[in-house]
């Protein structure tokens, strides 16, 4: 019977220690800021994380601008980076996902997950 109890204790810790998401969690400071690439597909836009909106530059002076709802943070040991997946919706409630790697020790920079050859760096501001 103690047996039983551990093991359950045990799967419950487990399982809440591997979800480090919650509708409070903060952005984090370093990643608040105006986000650009190099990369020239990709010259006019950017994206800006502050603490309560992410706004996407579109082109052409063009930009969105949604509310964050949530932010999911994942420490990742072999990349020697966080994946953050900030969780956003648009004023119609429809939900979205915006998840990228954030590299603190190389100057900040920010791969994105689904296109991780390019490099983004937040502008000095």
């Amino acid at each position: 019977m103690k047996i039983e109890r551990v093991l359950i204790a045990f799967a419950i810790l487990v399982a809440l220690s591997g979800c480090q998401c919650g509708k409070n969690r903060s952005i984090p400071n370093d990643l608040v800021g105006v986000w650009k690439t190099s990369a020239p597909k990709y010259a006019d836009r950017f994206f800006e994380i502050e603490k309560n909106t992410i706004t996407f530059g579109t082109g052409e002076g063009n930009f969105e601008i949604y509310a964050i709802t949530n932010i999911e943070v994942e420490k990742v040991r072999e990349e020697k980076s966080t994946l953050y997946t900030i969780c956003y919706e648009n004023e119609e409630e429809q939900k979205y996902k915006f998840a990228f790697y954030h590299y603190s020790e190389k100057k900040g920079m920010i791969r994105l997950k689904h296109q991780n050859q390019i490099v983004w760096t937040k502008e000095k501001g």
